[in-house]
């Protein structure tokens, strides 16, 4: 024989559980409001160290054209790297733009040359 109020009854428990549910779907549509007012453009808080930039892109930055831009690379003044399929290097340079930050502090912080006389 069973005692009575010992066992919890279970329109009880799915009550509960109902309340719990209409709970967590009131807090998620709320944060589903939130997150449709953000607007896209500010999800990424600044520009990405390792995003890889084109010669083009680089260029266009620096205000330059792109055989510039090709020079110093080829120079070893700004860091670059050559993707590829993993056997060998591809045709078009790519560079950080971590890379590029720092080549332009760089020759931001060299003095300018003094013409010769």
């Amino acid at each position: 024989m069973k005692a009575r109020g010992t066992q919890r009854q279970p329109a009880d428990e799915v009550t509960t559980l109902l309340e719990l549910l209409r709970d967590i779907r009131d807090e998620l549509r709320y944060l589903r409001q939130d997150v449709r007012e953000v607007p896209h453009s500010n999800l990424r808080e600044g520009p990405d160290a390792d995003e890889l930039l084109t010669v083009g892109q680089v260029a266009t930055q620096l205000q330059v054209i792109p055989p510039t831009v090709r020079t110093w690379i080829q120079s070893g003044a700004l860091s670059a790297s050559r993707p590829g399929n993993g056997k060998k290097p591809g045709r078009k340079y790519r560079v950080r733009r971590a890379d590029l930050e720092a080549f332009v502090a760089a020759s931001q912080a060299s003095p300018p040359s003094e013409p010769r006389s």
